[in-house]
């Protein structure tokens, strides 16, 4: 069997584990792990349905929640609900879609980490950069959720596959489009600015004075779309609605909310200890052996060192951790492609074996996020089936996904106190309903005095319309 048929045959391999690893959990509503994430992403695409060719309005974001009328709000630019919202149109409504388009965007990703690899060092690198993503528990359970993540991964990992390849092509056409592709990378997910750097690296170092004029141009196409989105998007929905702002004017100055330990179990049990210790080796062999791609891979890992530390301590959130991932993965092949007396495929199976038992073995981890609770699916279709559409929702807590579930808008209570009058809690919202959510902690007797106050029609379903008397 020739070199370039075995290759295939193990990067097909390799893509079929991938999507093995990826299945479970595939027909799960958008209530496992980060379901208000993923269920946010959903509802943007609701918003979309019979608007699509409504350019540019359709691409403002809209929620549920916090208004009487959807809200507009200040995320990222909504290219997987725009897709989930045709595929809606063209197929019909199922959450089973928007998984569909994650896990072939995260395989999208696998085939571009092997590229890279094989770009930067050698077939058998980018066959194990390609295991090793496709294994690492973060990769796997954020590349089936209902959020921008597989997406950026995807168009951020093949931007910086094409600009190498560019770089060593000696053509000047075909900038432009690798620039719009990393634009779009930053555009789905913020964070993936932090490789904007890594591409000018790969290619443009060392610098030639008569390619700055691309460096310019490449810059303002990477650069631009995303100003003039987040700047647009600002500009249209309210103080409160301003979530990226909010995150980056609260959490990125609040030096006192800072995670390390839980920062370093996201980690751990995010990337797996052998592939921690493997990425370890392989940056220092990066050190003392030189390589067309080193000052790049240097610098991307010290972005990814710096973004830790600045981003990721004070957002203890994991899926933060996953633009962190390429570089892991390309750094640890890069470490096990100095055992030179292992053939290829032997190394390639052993990673199999090794990562993917320690991910299944790490239950406390990958396990739990696959959970979700059925009463609150139940809870949000007994609503959409008995309530009129036209209804406005007060939650319990914060979590919105009912209001995706239902159909419905609405407003949340924020904290409850168990000596709360509920009359004095509920006049802030002109709400018709107020939905006692499943996970929301008791409070005991602030919720005797709602059943005292108010018709429970349904399951933990309150009509405010109809008071049994004065409420306290």
């Amino acid at each position: 069997m020739g070199g370039g048929v075995r290759r295939r045959l193990l990067l097909c391999v390799i893509l079929l584990v991938a999507l093995l690893a990826r299945l479970r959990g595939i027909t799960n509503p958008l209530l496992d792990d980060q379901a208000w994430r993923q269920a946010d992403t959903a509802s943007m695409a609701l918003h979309m349905l019979g608007g699509l060719t409504d350019i540019p309005g359709v691409f403002l974001p809209q929620l549920n929640y916090d208004g009487v009328t959807p809200q507009n709000v200040e995320l990222e630019f909504p290219f997987l609900p725009y897709l989930l919202a045709w595929t809606w149109t063209i197929f019909g409504w199922a959450d089973i879609w928007g998984r569909i388009w994650s896990v072939a965007l995260a395989l999208i990703a696998v085939g571009g980490i092997y590229y890279l690899g094989r770009q930067m060092f050698t077939d058998r690198v980018g066959l194990l950069a390609a295991t090793i993503y496709a294994l690492m528990p973060l990769s796997i359970y954020y590349g089936r959720v209902v959020m921008p993540e597989p997406m950026a991964q995807a168009w951020s990992i093949w931007a910086l596959a094409m600009i190498w390849r560019w770089r060593n092509s000696l053509e000047d056409r075909g900038l432009w489009k690798i620039g719009l592709l990393m634009a779009g990378a930053i555009l789905a997910k913020l964070p993936q600015l932090m490789l904007f750097p890594v591409a000018l690296l790969l290619g443009f170092y060392p610098l030639n004075p008569k390619r700055i004029g691309q460096i310019v141009r490449f810059s303002l196409i990477v650069l631009l779309p995303p100003m003039v989105y987040y700047l647009w998007v600002h500009l249209n929905v309210a103080p409160s609605s301003q979530f990226v702002s909010g995150i980056l004017g609260g959490n990125m100055t609040n030096s006192r909310s800072l995670n390390w330990s839980l920062l370093g179990n996201n980690i751990q049990r995010g990337f797996t200890g052998s592939v921690l210790f493997l990425s370890g080796i392989g940056l220092c062999r990066l050190l003392f052996t030189r390589s067309p791609a080193q000052i790049a891979l240097l610098t991307w890992s010290g972005i990814g060192i710096l973004y830790m530390v600045v981003v990721c301590v004070r957002i203890p959130l994991d899926y933060y951790l996953v633009p962190i991932l390429p570089l892991v993965a390309l750094l640890s092949a890069y470490a096990l492609d100095r055992v030179d007396f292992l053939p290829g495929t032997v190394l390639v199976f052993l990673f199999l074996v090794l990562i993917n038992r320690e991910s299944f073995e790490a239950n406390t981890y990958l396990t739990p996020k696959y959970h979700w609770n059925e009463e609150i699916l139940s809870q949000a279709r007994w609503i959409k089936d008995h309530t009129p559409y036209s209804s406005i929702l007060v939650l319990s807590d914060p979590p919105p996904m009912t209001f995706y579930y239902a159909d419905r808008v609405g407003f949340r209570i924020i904290s409850i106190d168990d000596e709360d009058i509920p009359s004095e809690v509920l006049n802030q919202f002109p709400a018709d309903f107020l939905v006692h959510l499943p996970q929301s902690p008791p409070k005991e007797l602030f919720w005797e005095n709602v059943r005292n106050a108010y018709p429970e029609i349904g399951p933990g379903v309150f009509d405010l319309r109809v008071p049994m008397y004065k409420p306290r």
